[in-house]
């Protein structure tokens, strides 16, 4: 389960844990982004911090309708306490966790200043899990 809160501009704020190329890990907070149908982006500065690998480019529409393009790494998260092989989309701005991460969780959310984000894996039927 990952645990996060509404903040005062009513954005669903979670913790992020991030693994460096030397396997450390570091925590970074990202806005979760119903409307953002990748996995997750991060500025370029937390990109070069972690010594990310490069990936490819990709492009994308963006909500003032015009294309952008973007550099894309490969990353490790600590998502729900495993690690988890990710793709992410260097752009400059808040951390954003996008609906690709939250493949097969639910998203919970008390929308008021405050308010818990919980996001809970979806167990499939006769499926177990193990730490």
């Amino acid at each position: 389960m990952v645990i996060g809160r509404i903040n005062a501009f009513y954005e669903a704020v979670i913790p992020i844990r991030l693994q460096d190329v030397k396997g450390i890990v570091h925590e970074f907070t990202a806005v979760v982004d119903t409307g953002f149908n990748g996995t997750l982006t991060l500025p370029s500065k937390t990109i070069a911090l972690l010594g990310l690998p490069w990936r490819t480019r990709g492009s994308a529409a963006l909500a003032d309708g015009s294309e952008g393009t973007f550099d894309i790494y490969a990353a490790t998260i600590l998502w729900d306490g495993l690690p988890r092989p990710i793709l992410v989309e260097a752009v400059e701005m808040m951390p954003l966790v996008g609906m690709r991460l939250l493949a097969d969780h639910d998203l919970q959310m008390r929308v008021q200043p405050g308010g818990a984000v919980k996001i809970v894996a979806v167990r499939k039927h006769g499926e177990s899990r193990t730490r």
